[in-house]
């Protein structure tokens, strides 16, 4: 069970698991697994706690989800006709708790597909760390507080272009942010090309009192731009759309790829 501020036997506290996975001498590694894609392996979760994942972001499928490119879109669509939604998502979601009970795991999704009261109790029963949107934690703050008496962290997301009033918000965050490492769409940036450099886009939050891990994502797909984005001062990274190319091939792809991840990002 998950639940920040709650007591062991009566002394000490329960320690959330991505608070645990940020506390370890690396950067975390967060990866993106599209929950109910049946062209991939039915057992991703098992493959990424084996190759080192500090934290699963759990895709729940969304009918339109904007800030992702093909690779994540597609794999959203297959999902959703399989059946997939927010409720059978929920489910699945408690299965892998079942094997992995101390894996850092996120909900990664778009706007509220159920009502507040309902995606509460489904986060209970997924037993998910935190939920994340794509959108400024600001418009989903009654969630927010729900969420979190509950025991969960609402993510904050900070758009490339960084908003003032974004970076004001981020002060009282929880878990980690997650910090768009490039303009545009999930998938859109070349392999072959530097990330744009955050350095100054981090020094900015650190200068304004936030002290949540900082972790970067969207468009970062190789284990060099894993590396640069660790060199800008990243408390974590996020991968997605590679992940999925890597799943539809396989799991020796897939493990060959996690692993080389797991290096650059440690």
């Amino acid at each position: 069970m998950s639940v920040l501020g709650a007591a062991r036997g009566g002394e000490h506290a329960v320690v959330n698991r991505l608070d645990d996975a940020f506390a370890r001498e690396r950067p975390a590694l967060i990866c993106y697994l599209p929950l109910g894609d049946p062209a991939v392996p039915a057992d991703l979760a098992d493959v990424y706690v084996e190759c080192g994942v500090d934290v699963l972001e759990i895709g729940v499928p969304a009918p339109n989800p904007y800030l992702d490119g093909p690779a994540i879109r597609d794999s959203m669509d297959r999902a959703r006709a399989a059946g997939v939604d927010p409720r059978s998502a929920a489910e699945l979601t408690a299965r892998l708790r079942e094997r992995h009970p101390d894996q850092a795991a996120v909900w990664m999704s778009y706007g509220s597909l159920v009502e507040a009261d309902e995606l509460v109790a489904l986060a209970r029963r997924a037993e998910v760390d935190a939920m994340l949107f794509p959108e400024p934690a600001r418009h989903f703050e009654p969630l927010g507080q729900a969420l979190s008496g509950a025991g969960v962290h609402l993510l904050h997301f900070l758009s490339y272009e960084l908003p003032p009033v974004d970076v004001v918000a981020a002060q009282s965050s929880g878990g980690y942010l997650m910090l768009q490492a490039i303009p545009g769409v999930t998938g859109s940036w070349s392999k072959r090309t530097p990330l744009p450099d955050s350095r100054e886009r981090i020094d900015r939050l650190r200068a304004a009192g936030v002290d949540t891990p900082i972790a970067l994502g969207v468009g970062i797909s190789t284990p060099r731009q894993a590396a640069q984005a660790v060199a800008m001062g990243a408390d974590g990274v996020i991968v997605g759309s590679t992940m999925v190319e890597r799943g539809l091939r396989g799991r020796a792809a897939l493990r060959r790829q996690l692993r080389e991840l797991r290096q650059a990002v440690s």
